[in-house]
């Protein structure tokens, strides 16, 4: 099966301006059944996209701090969660506090812009999605035709296939 066979189209997605705040994305988001959005120039090219993760981080500034710093390890034990939460000082305010600040953030501040490894071909068989998010890349996936992005492939729409190709099997026992 190939990745443009599970793809959601980049037309059926919801998009918003570089410039909308927050408080757009929201509505946008509450309006369209996604759990992201894409970010489009004033061209209506496609800059990046804003999903829930990116909305949580943007509503919490110092997650960037944290990001940039050089982990020693990669177990997220109990205690080394909550050293960094404490040392960063991670949602130390209400979160309406929080809220009512974020809704004012610009879609072009809080998007992700996919990095090289992001992407997808069309053509490119469904385990390259498997692989991708099993290694931990953003979602969504972008997915391109000859350079121009078509859509994109959620590890939701992923998984799915996996799940009915695992009942049919079970059937078949």
């Amino acid at each position: 099966m190939k990745v443009k066979d599970l793809m959601i189209p980049v037309g059926e997605y919801k998009t918003v301006d570089k410039d909308a705040s927050l408080a757009d994305v929201v509505n946008v988001l509450n309006d369209s059944g996604h759990r992201d959005v894409f970010v489009v120039n004033n061209e209506g090219d496609l800059e990046g996209v804003l999903t829930m993760t990116d909305i949580l981080v943007a509503l919490e500034p110092n997650y960037k701090n944290l990001n940039n710093k050089d982990l020693d390890s990669d177990v997220l034990s109990r205690r080394y969660v909550a050293d960094l939460f404490k040392e960063y000082n991670l949602w130390g305010d209400s979160l309406h506090e929080i809220c009512k600040r974020g809704v004012g953030i610009k879609a072009g501040e809080a998007m992700h812009i996919p990095a090289k490894g992001e992407y997808l071909n069309e053509d490119d068989d469904i385990d390259q999605a498997m692989h991708r998010y099993i290694v931990g890349a953003h979602q969504p996936i972008f997915v391109r035709a000859n350079g121009t992005i078509t859509g994109v492939i959620r590890l939701n729409d992923v998984f799915n296939e996996v799940k009915k190709r695992m009942l049919t099997c079970v059937a078949e026992l």
